[in-house]
Parts: structure tokens; sequence; C-alpha cells
């Protein structure tokens, strides 16, 4: 998993959402691995943010909320890190 600063780690995430195909999945982790969140893009264009650390939540985003959303799961899950890893993929099918 390659790692971004996390001074501008919420820029190029919302960038990389934003330009993200529908039917791929990104996921933010702490150095650690125990903290993080997923952001996925469906199929029919629907994004969700699943967190699991601190707080554990699963959220449909609306594209205007992206923004919002993002930097409050940033603040919560991320409050002291320097460098935050990711990872970009084709979605898992869960049956």
């Amino acid at each position: 998993m390659p790692m971004i600063s996390s001074d501008g780690s919420l820029k190029v995430a919302i960038g990389m959402i934003r330009k993200m195909k529908p039917g791929y999945e990104i996921e933010f982790k702490t150095f650690k691995k125990d903290r993080g969140f997923l952001v996925m893009k469906k199929e029919n264009g629907d994004i969700t943010l699943r967190e699991f650390g601190f707080s554990t939540i699963d959220v449909k985003i609306e594209e205007g909320d992206l923004d919002r959303l993002m930097k409050t799961a940033f603040a919560r899950e991320f409050p002291r890190s320097h460098e935050v890893r990711y990872a970009m993929r084709k979605t898992r099918q869960v049956h």
C-alpha cells in the first residue's frame, strides 16, 4: 500500500474519489492498519463510505456532501497520523 502525507491527503483523496470509475473502491488506513475507511463507487454511481476504527458506520454519500463527510472521516479516523496508506482496487463482490 502506498502512503501519502496527511497534510494534503484530504485534497488528494477527494480528487481520486471524484475521478474513480464506477465499480471501484479506495481504502485509506493508518500506518498500523487498524483504523480507516473505504469509499466505494457502485455501478449505478452511488458512493458509499464505510468507516472502521474509532467508529463503525456505513453511509451513502451524495456528491455534494463528499467534501464535508470526507473531512469529518479523516479527522475522526486519522487524528494524529502523519501519513495515510491507500489502495484503489476493483470492488470486491460480497455474496
